[in-house]
């Protein structure tokens, strides 16, 4: 899916727009590319997780590189997200620091709950190869 439109400038805040977005090969990973309205550059992003805080949407998206063995680990970005009425999303950076930290926490608690219940949903020893006569009678 592809989807273009012009940037959006505004005074006081860092907008970026997503050029187009399209599904990656691993089911969910949502891609964009995010053009800075104050100088064009483009970053790939891939989104992690949105959330609300006080009627405020938020994204988390870390810088992506098709994996080639030969960069470092990703970055995460937090950005506020909104929708303008002909549906084109804008993400603003967040300059507040008390905003972006209370985003964050938002964000490591939402990520620690989720990595809480997929240990109680694993199964013990799945995918753990056996040895021999382990688990015989």
């Amino acid at each position: 899916m592809k989807k273009t439109s012009q940037t959006k400038k505004n005074r006081n805040k860092s907008v970026r727009k997503p050029v187009f977005t399209h599904h990656s090969p691993k089911e969910g990973d949502a891609l964009a590319v995010i053009r800075d309205a104050s100088n064009g550059k483009e970053y790939y992003l891939s989104m992690i997780d949105t959330f609300m805080i006080e009627k405020v949407e938020y994204a988390v998206m870390y810088n992506y590189e098709p994996d080639d063995g030969n960069h470092a680990d990703p970055e995460l970005v937090i950005m506020r997200t909104e929708y303008a009425r002909n549906g084109d999303q804008y993400f603003y950076s967040i300059k507040n620091e008390s905003e972006l930290e209370a985003a964050f926490t938002v964000f490591m608690r939402r990520y620690a709950a989720n990595v809480k219940e997929k240990r109680k949903k694993r199964v013990p020893g799945a995918g753990m190869p056996q040895t021999p006569g382990e688990g015989q009678v």
